[in-house]
């Protein structure tokens, strides 16, 4: 069977899963297991399409080269 360290767990975080543990009647190690089967269960959303920028104006290699420009200089 795999094994999993958990590092750098915050107290209130530790203390939360010790709570809700003792209401379920399980170790600590079962609880993580429990919320971890629940939640693999879970669909995966489908990855949210990038927003469709509109411009005021046509886009031309001036303008691209400026915005470049200005970026680099800090300028925005």
């Amino acid at each position: 069977m795999s094994a999993l360290l958990i590092k750098n767990m915050p107290p209130t975080l530790h203390d939360r899963l010790r709570q809700r543990a003792a209401v379920h009647h399980r170790s600590m190690n079962g609880e993580v297991i429990a919320i971890l089967e629940r939640e693999l269960e879970r669909p995966v959303p489908a990855e949210v399409p990038p927003p469709v920028v509109k411009l005021d104006r046509p886009v031309s290699g001036e303008w691209i080269v400026q915005i470049i420009r200005d970026a680099r200089d800090g300028n925005r």
